[in-house]
């Protein structure tokens, strides 16, 4: 139970990216899709005996802004396990995706009550809003699997002016009061997330399609990528800390976003090779943050 007790939440955000990853590499062979699933199964597991033998520290962590912003990972995650269940189990598998979404609802009602409304602190802003607001796209990516086709652009909608709303936010957060913690610096990484979960919302979501939004989007996404994976280069030497959860979804969805937008247009040579050299990254990423974790916990 020792393992149970010392899995930080925020290692939730591995579990979204290894759900993720399993529909990422599902097209080179399904039982990837499998393997990586039932490794993010096993750290479910734990996180929910965790919420169950530990509310104590589970309502501990709750009082800090960060952490509670990343556990937005954790209903981003069952709505994506909700979509490996759909062959097996239906009607559990819409249940696990209502849950997803209505827990998520309420911790973007939480948050903004608690963090925005009464407690705001310029400080204590970083990356992780994003995973609170524009991270319910991710009911706009899953719906569809439940064939939910009312609501699922709403969700993008909502996601998409959230963006608009934070960004300004974070941007002036970092460049007025820049981060000096190294537990915080992979939260950095989280910026590749932002516009590569609105393409994969917008392309599962959309009854049509502009290419040039599409693009528009894209093209900021590839610059945020570029920029995180090079702040990913220069703090992978630091100490482990729970944050590195942020090395791992991020560059998941980016994949999944180049892979949209190749299936969206002709083929092209360029968009091939990026998604190849995306989807090489997100593995290795997610291969070394699960290794670190293990470590972490086999040391604790």
């Amino acid at each position: 139970m020792n393992i149970v007790k010392k899995l930080p939440l925020p290692a939730s955000g591995l579990i979204l990216a290894l759900f993720s990853l399993g529909n990422l590499v599902q097209d080179i062979h399904p039982y990837l899709r499998y393997l990586f699933g039932g490794i993010g199964g096993i750290f479910l597991i734990l996180i929910l005996l965790k919420v169950i033998f530990y509310p104590k520290s589970i309502r501990q962590d709750f009082e800090n802004p960060i952490i509670l912003s990343s556990c937005g990972t954790f209903s981003m995650a069952l709505m994506i396990l909700s979509t490996y269940l759909k062959a097996f189990m239906p009607i559990l598998s819409y249940g696990v995706w209502i849950i997803g979404v209505v827990l998520h609802i309420l911790l973007m009602i939480y948050f903004t009550y608690r963090f925005v409304i009464r407690e705001f602190d310029i400080n204590t802003v970083y990356p992780t809003w994003w995973i609170v607001y524009v991270g319910i796209t991710m009911a706009a990516i899953t719906a569809n699997v439940h064939g939910i086709h009312e609501a699922d652009f709403t969700f993008f909608i909502i996601g998409f002016i959230s963006m608009l709303v934070t960004t300004p936010v974070i941007f002036y957060r970092y460049i007025r009061y820049p981060n000096k913690t190294d537990m915080n610096k992979p939260l950095i990484c989280i910026f590749t997330a932002l516009f590569s979960i609105l393409i994969v919302g917008y392309l599962n979501s959309a009854e049509s399609i502009s290419n040039e939004f599409l693009m528009i989007l894209y093209t900021f996404a590839c610059i945020f990528y570029i920029f995180s994976l090079y702040k990913f280069i220069d703090y992978r030497n630091i100490d482990f800390y729970p944050s590195f959860a942020a090395f791992t979804f991020p560059f998941v969805i980016s994949a999944l976003a180049t892979k949209g937008v190749v299936k969206n247009f002709a083929p092209n040579i360029l968009l091939d090779n990026i998604l190849t050299v995306e989807t090489v990254i997100a593995v290795l990423l997610v291969a070394y943050v699960v290794m670190r974790y293990a470590k972490f916990l086999k040391n604790s």
